[in-house]
């Protein structure tokens, strides 16, 4: 199921015919499975909400289901097949369900007994992995991982847990038992774990849901927090808790359920001292201390609508920190991209990269000398703070002052054809280019004469004051000519290069953009646009498309991506609008 829960964590949603929902405008409601989750999950992942992935699966193009890698996969295994043992046997056959599955929403719920109802949830008790589905169809999942394992060879037994029936997969390794994996059935709850010599038996019992946790997430408020801190909808959530990490590793609880199982790995394996640097009051603390200020990774949805046709998502993840001194640095390196760079509508692909080039330097600095003059008792973080010394950035001063009042830049291809040269058969041209490159700064006509210095071919142009543009195709290097007239301009505080209508369009609407600071780095494309051209640009060059191409990005999708910083940590925003394509 990990491409499944790869799919489905950015909280996209797909379903059929007039079924529309708009997740941002219910509340979250509590989910009672929450009660048997340890508060101290070191992971959680979580569809809360009711998920209607039939209807998705019968949406989604192949690029978003993975088909790709889950089919290359099972090529790769397939063809040293005689050589796996039981176990990876095991492996390849419940994959190989999987890509089956991927085929249509029918086979889905055949092999996997998921409808339109689904909910998840994936978290860990101490170290051990627990996913667990609502599914309309518990006997089928059952059914074929017992599939699975006959056709492998895998010894299975049906059982009980203090009184839940369970059926164990035992896993080998040279007539050794290793672990097993354990799946009990709930009412429509299915769960997934394993029983492993390094957990206790009511360590199972919780990860089976059979008992509650001494404390569950539920009692804690952290789901409802997150929800609220960074304005998600309620409908999936996920997070990985840092500072519950770094305390298993150093050990600052010892009586926690990670850092005993932990310790019993390391005992099992023979490495009982392999972390006895870290696991120290010194280390402790400062390991600690740091967790504190980046306390976890948090994703979730936070909108989306569905038709028939299309599904329109946006999700966020945060590396959320509460250090405010190192945000507030990586903040002042935000500077400006155009409005044309902020969403999905405006063409083929466009990229934007905001940056106040004055702050890279003292960015860097302060980063720098934050960590090399941190007050640390731990031997490991002396001995890198030590090597940073080494490192001072001071040189990129000098390197950066040539930016000089640099804010962002930004390119963007509106539209795109091509052709075949007509005196170079097999080469390609051309024959439509609608294409935007900016440069935008505090002041853009004294970048663009520093600039002239570098160029001496350029020497000898002007840009109006009045944003009157210039013909460039003349300065252009011969590998670089196009048949269009290529224009620069000097618009308000943005210079543009740029030559087609609606290039021209959108370069004319910078003259009104004032340069602040509104991100840090923006990336659209539309696939529905650029396959299709990597196909005819294939087929003039007299080769065949390559497969991946069309599995990597499908044919169906629009997608947005903007990396920013706030007070908050660090935001990374996804927006996706997938069309239904058959």
């Amino acid at each position: 199921m990990k491409k499944l829960l790869l799919a489905t964590v950015t909280g996209a949603a797909i379903a059929s015919g007039a079924y529309v929902v708009s997740q941002q405008e219910k509340g979250y409601t509590p989910l009672p499975q929450l009660d048997y989750v340890p508060a101290d999950s070191i992971f959680f992942w979580s569809q809360l909400e009711s998920f209607p992935y039939l209807n998705y699966l019968d949406v989604l193009p192949d690029a978003l289901k993975y088909n790709y890698q889950v089919t290359t996969f099972v090529e790769e295994m397939k063809a040293q097949e005689a050589e796996l043992d039981k176990n990876a046997l095991f492996l390849l056959s419940l994959v190989e369900q999987y890509a089956v599955s991927l085929e249509s929403s029918a086979a889905f719920a055949d092999i996997w007994g998921a409808d339109n109802e689904l909910k998840l949830l994936s978290y860990t008790v101490g170290l051990l992995p627990v996913m667990r589905a609502e599914l309309g169809n518990v006997a089928a999942f059952k059914k074929t991982l017992i599939g699975a394992a006959d056709k492998a060879g895998i010894a299975y037994q049906e059982s009980d847990v203090d009184g839940t029936p369970v059926t164990k997969f035992t896993i080998e390794h040279e007539g050794q038992r290793v672990f097993d994996l354990v799946l009990a059935n709930q009412g429509k709850w299915t769960t997934l774990t394993a029983d492993t010599p390094f957990n206790s038996a009511e360590d199972l019992k919780v990860a089976l849901a059979i008992t509650k946790p001494a404390k569950s997430l539920a009692t804690t408020g952290k789901v409802e927090r997150y929800i609220k801190d960074y304005q998600f909808d309620g409908s999936s959530l996920g997070y990985l808790d840092n500072k519950l990490l770094v305390d298993a590793i150093t050990a600052k609880d010892p009586q926690s359920t990670a850092v005993k199982m932990l310790d019993n790995i390391l005992a099992l394996t023979g490495s009982a001292n392999a972390l006895d640097l870290v696991r120290n009051e010194a280390c402790q603390k400062d390991f600690s201390d740091m967790a504190n200020k980046w306390p976890a990774v948090i994703s979730g949805s936070k909108h989306f609508e569905i038709t028939a046709e299309q599904a329109y998502f946006e999700a966020s993840s945060i590396i959320a920190s509460a250090d405010q001194k190192i945000l507030n640095a990586i903040s002042n390196l935000r500077g400006f991209v155009p409005a044309h760079t902020q969403n999905t509508d405006n063409g083929l692909v466009t990229f934007g990269l905001a940056l106040n080039a004055s702050q890279l330097s003292p960015t860097v600095n302060t980063i720098w000398a934050a960590f090399s003059s941190a007050e640390f008792s731990c031997e490991p973080l002396l001995m890198a703070q030590a090597q940073s010394k080494d490192a001072n950035p001071a040189m990129l001063a000098m390197a950066t002052g040539m930016l000089g009042s640099l804010q962002g830049v930004s390119f963007s291809i509106f539209d795109l054809d091509i052709a075949e040269k007509t005196d170079q058969p097999g080469d390609i041209e051309f024959s439509k280019l609608n294409g935007l490159v900016t440069l935008s700064a505090d002041d853009a006509t004294a970048l663009f004469n520093m600039a002239k210095s570098f160029a001496p071919e350029l020497s000898s142009m002007n840009l109006p004051a009045d944003g009157t543009p210039i013909e460039v195709n003349g300065y252009l290097p011969p590998d670089y000519q196009l048949d269009n007239p290529v224009y620069m301009a000097l618009k308000g505080q943005h210079i543009a290069l740029y030559t087609g209508d609606d290039a021209k369009k959108h370069a004319d609407a910078l003259t009104t953009q004032v340069v602040e600071a509104n991100g840090l780095i923006t990336f659209g494309v539309d696939t529905t646009k650029l396959v299709p051209l990597i196909e005819k640009g294939s087929k003039i060059a007299g080769e065949q498309m390559p497969e991946e191409i069309h599995d990597l990005f499908g044919d169906g999708y629009q997608m947005h991506i903007a990396f920013d910083a706030n007070g908050q940590g660090l935001i990374t925003d996804v927006k996706m609008n997938v069309k239904k394509t058959n």
